[in-house]
């Protein structure tokens, strides 16, 4: 496995590098520190330049040679550039199977590991991004809409042995959004509008119950216990909230998804669970190792994972 993980050495890097250090990585993974130096404004000299460039890479000598080895091997990089694209280039060049960050920086120079910087990685990664803001991953809350992306999601879930024996809670969310208002010029109109809302509405709860039965169903020898929950409205704020019940130390979602129940793959609904949860948040993008080719059957048919 290998282990991009960026970083800026700051203190609010902290619950990242001891994820990092924490987690059970399988035997042979590669891990490398990856820090970008933002481009500064040509009024700053040369030599505080280089002093920067130096007291950085010092950083991140001592921050790879810190972390706990085991079965791992850890190695360090530095670059000058924009985060986000430097990020997920290096992620492309080094074939990383996963991208650990943090959720905050420390100013213009030293990487800006900031929410708009963890999405932009988001949007150019190769391979899953966790953005990292507790060291533990106990309890998982996992987002399904039953689409391809949540089955990604899923299976990096299974297959990932980092992860260890945790308590999962599958959620699903269902769009309740309401037809148009009576008027009254067309009641008739809005009373077939209300009856056809009602039939929609019950099919998109029993395709929600389907979808979060048949994953639990699915990951039930891989997880301590399981959970499921249907929840109402819209689907960022509900799936945040459901994080905070649960007490979840991580949310596991893909980055694109099903046309129905909530929708809530799009890629700003990610963004806005990114930007408002208060635990991590790990967004499942393909990856050529980890994800195999296997058929994955779901309530909407059969996926082929890839």
């Amino acid at each position: 496995m290998k282990v991009l993980f960026a970083t800026d050495g700051s203190p609010e890097d902290q619950q990242a590098r001891h994820f990092v250090a924490a987690a059970s990585w399988p035997a042979g993974t590669q891990i490398e520190l990856f820090g970008v130096m933002a481009p500064v404004a040509l009024a700053v000299s040369g030599e505080l330049l280089d002093r920067n460039a130096r007291d950085f890479e010092h950083e991140l000598d001592y921050l790879a040679t810190s972390l706990p080895r085991r079965d791992a091997t850890v190695t360090w990089r530095d670059a000058v550039g924009q985060p986000a694209d430097a990020i997920a280039a290096r992620a492309r060049a080094m074939e990383a199977d996963l991208i650990v960050v943090g959720s905050r920086g420390r100013g213009p120079l030293a990487t800006s590991i900031l929410g708009s910087v963890s999405a932009g990685v988001i949007d150019r990664a190769p391979c899953p991004v966790l953005v990292a803001r507790r060291a533990r991953t106990e309890r998982i809350v996992l987002a399904d809409d039953g689409s391809v992306g949540a089955a990604t999601a899923a299976a990096f879930f299974d297959e990932w042995p980092i992860f260890g024996e945790t308590s999962l809670q599958v959620v699903t969310v269902v769009d309740v959004g309401r037809p148009l208002s009576a008027s009254d010029d067309a009641p008739m109109l809005y009373s077939a509008g209300e009856r056809l809302y009602i039939e929609s509405l019950d099919e998109e709860r029993e395709r929600a119950r389907q979808t979060v039965a048949a994953r639990a169903k699915g990951l039930k020898p891989r997880a301590r216990t399981i959970k499921t929950c249907i929840r109402e409205g819209a689907a960022a704020d509900e799936i945040l909230t459901a994080a905070h019940d649960f007490a979840a130390d991580l949310i596991v979602m893909g980055s694109r998804g099903h046309t129905g129940l909530a929708r809530f793959f799009a890629g700003s609904v990610a963004r806005q669970v990114l930007l408002g949860a208060t635990c991590s948040v790990l967004i499942a993008r393909g990856s050529a190792q980890l994800v195999r080719e296997r058929e994955h059957p779901t309530p909407f048919g059969v996926v082929a994972l890839a």
